[in-house]
């Protein structure tokens, strides 16, 4: 732990002043890696920015009891806070936002527990999906049923109910007659005992009251939400060992258009120099250690202000780290599984639809029935009292995307770093998005050379830069 705590602090350490100087984070929020200030025009805004290493060491000793609720809160709080910003800039109802808690479900210990915690990711980003889908679009059904019975007439026996009771008495007594000790014996070791068909007497139930309420309510939501983000991430593991994180979600139209407009461009984009970033190769392997808190796809900017798509994978490995071949081979397959989910999380910022369904039953009922039981002084009446509580849940959702034919997408960065509170091993890939990436990638294959006629104008080198700790929420 301490060795992880010296290597964030060097890393820090190296940040250049000129980034040092941005206003301080408070004491419950992460420490600012390198990045630009946010834009003039959104100075109000919080800083959407990753959490980084030295951020869950602190956090880690801090004493936390309950993971859950404590980023539940920093969830909350983090909503809020950005809600209020675009209020005070007038656009409190064109910015939708909305949030998701999960939990790892292995302790730190476990092997696999770097893969329980990218799980948790999805499912904290999945009911941050649900939750936007039933805002935008929701059908609502509603029942409620109430019934209320009562009779005097208590149970009683048919005639046809005493004869058969006869017989079946009378046949017992036969089987009980002839029965000689072998039979007898056979009986108790299958764990049946002879005089028990005797010692049953007939019995009849009956519903003699009810009252009863119910309501169940339904909702179902679906359609379109592209151009969704998580823009924040939180995660803690507590003084009990268990693990939470929570994921924050934003969209808006104006996303929206600026995705479809880049999904149609075939990379003829203007950059725009006001929204110039840094060089991504050089932020990535600067901040190699704090790339696990990011998660899904951001929109960026690099030097020159060109807006590229940076999408992040992560995937555990449960190899047993004496085990040198078995450690190399999972991370294979480890870079192979988070390649594949930063290729999900862009087709999915392009082209996402969810449809969510739940449907929540309450109620009520309070019985009375008589038990009428025939024995040899005659018969007998027992009445029973009950009241129950009735509560079932179920909800289910699914999304799904698809985008074809894309052009200009790229491996960023593969990265493998142990967590600083489990010691675990995490893989990661970053796949990058640049227009003039696509442009090159276009003239390639119509078997063209830049400054060809009929090339795209790519200018060759690595433009590719972008403030990974941060999106420019005016882009929202």
């Amino acid at each position: 732990m301490k060795q992880h705590y010296l290597a964030a602090c060097l890393l820090l350490a190296m940040v250049p002043a000129a980034y040092a100087q941005n206003d301080p984070a408070p004491a419950n929020a992460p420490a600012p890696i390198t990045a630009p200030p946010p834009a003039a025009e959104v100075v109000d805004e919080p800083v959407a920015r990753a959490q980084t290493e030295l951020e869950i060491v602190k956090s880690a000793e801090r004493g936390i009891d309950n993971a859950h609720l404590y980023v539940q809160e920093q969830a909350d709080k983090y909503v809020r806070e950005r809600k209020a910003a675009y209020q005070r800039q007038g656009r409190g109802q064109e910015v939708f936002l909305q949030y998701g808690v999960a939990d790892v479900s292995r302790a730190p210990t476990s092997p696999d527990w770097a893969d329980a915690r990218n799980i948790a990711y999805l499912q904290a980003q999945t009911k941050a999906r649900e939750a936007l889908i039933k805002e935008l679009y929701i059908d609502i059904s509603s029942e409620v049923m109430r019934e209320a019975f009562k009779t005097s007439k208590e149970p009683e026996f048919t005639p046809e109910e005493l004869q058969q009771s006869s017989k079946l008495e009378a046949m017992f007594d036969k089987v009980v007659a002839v029965a000689d000790a072998s039979l007898s014996q056979k009986l108790v070791e299958l764990g049946v005992d002879p005089q028990e068909y005797n010692a049953a007497p007939p019995s009849k139930r009956k519903l003699m009251m009810r009252k009863a309420i119910s309501r169940t309510v339904g909702t179902r939501s679906r359609g379109e939400i592209s151009g969704a983000m998580i823009i924040r991430t939180f995660e803690i593991t507590d003084d009990n060992g268990k693990t939470a994180v929570a994921a924050v979600l934003s969209t808006s139209n104006k996303m929206k258009n600026v995705l479809a407009s880049l999904q149609e461009s075939k990379g003829h984009v203007q950059p725009e120099p006001a929204k110039s970033g840094i060089n991504l190769d050089n932020f990535l392997e600067s901040n190699k250690a704090n790339l696990m808190y990011e998660y899904g796809v951001k929109l960026l900017h690099d030097e020159q202000g060109y807006p590229m798509l940076v999408s992040f994978g992560m995937a555990g490995n449960s190899c047993n780290p004496v085990d040198y071949e078995e450690c190399n081979d999972n991370r294979d397959f480890a870079f192979i599984e988070a390649e594949q989910a930063a290729y999900a999380h862009i087709s999915e910022a392009y082209n996402l639809y969810g449809t969510v369904s739940a449907e929540v039953t309450t109620g009520q009922s309070r019985e009375e029935n008589a038990t009428l039981t025939k024995t040899d002084e005659g018969e007998e009446t027992v009445d029973e009292l009950t009241t129950k509580l009735l509560k079932e849940t179920r909800q289910m959702s699914r999304m799904s995307s698809s985008v074809k034919g894309l052009v200009g997408l790229q491996v960023a960065k593969r990265w493998t770093h142990k967590h600083p509170t489990s010691d675990r091993e995490i893989n990661g890939v970053v796949v990058a998005w640049h227009p003039q990436k696509e442009q090159a990638m276009r003239t390639f294959k119509a078997g063209k050379v830049p400054g060809q006629k009929g090339a795209a104008g790519y200018q060759g080198g690595s433009n590719q830069g972008a403030s990974l700790d941060m999106m420019d929420v005016s882009d929202f």
